[in-house]
């Protein structure tokens, strides 16, 4: 078995761990990737945010996963109704490009604003990246989408 179907049963493994999550979300992101996004929430202040994106043409394929601590208390806006906590974590990302897989850790910030009247929540981040294998490069992937909450 390659390392990259090693590393993607591992991450559906972990997202099983999440099956009761309090909350999930599904939705997309634009950026890196450009794709879909889903957001499990175990409890108020600990999400696992998954990110998949693929292109056909390219032979193309990148799946991200985030362990994302949300801190509620850093911004509170008064003159709006719904929440914006500020998240921040380590995540891991597999990206294939034609025959290459690239293996890197991700460093997540961001701000997200969750509605209180409809079950949507739109986010932002930036997130600086170091790839690992197959060699060393760094860089910075800003993203924003939109996802629609389940439950």
């Amino acid at each position: 078995m390659n390392i990259k179907k090693l590393l993607c049963i591992l991450f559906f493994l972990l997202d099983a761990l999440f099956i009761f999550s309090e909350e999930i979300s599904l939705g997309i992101v634009l950026g890196e990737p450009n794709g879909l996004s889903l957001k499990l929430q175990q409890n108020k202040n600990f999400v696992l945010d998954n990110s998949i994106g693929f292109n056909t043409k390219d032979n193309y394929f990148l799946f991200c996963i985030d362990f994302l601590k949300y801190d509620y208390g850093k911004i509170t806006p008064k003159e709006i109704t719904g929440k914006i906590p500020v998240f921040y974590g380590l995540g891991i990302k597999i990206e294939n490009i034609k025959k290459d897989t690239l293996l890197g850790v991700r460093f997540v910030c961001g701000v997200e604003y969750i509605f209180e009247e409809i079950p949507f929540n739109i986010f932002v981040k930036i997130v600086p990246t170091l790839n690992l294998l197959p060699e060393t490069s760094a860089y910075i992937y800003p993203a924003i989408g939109i996802r629609y909450i389940l439950k």
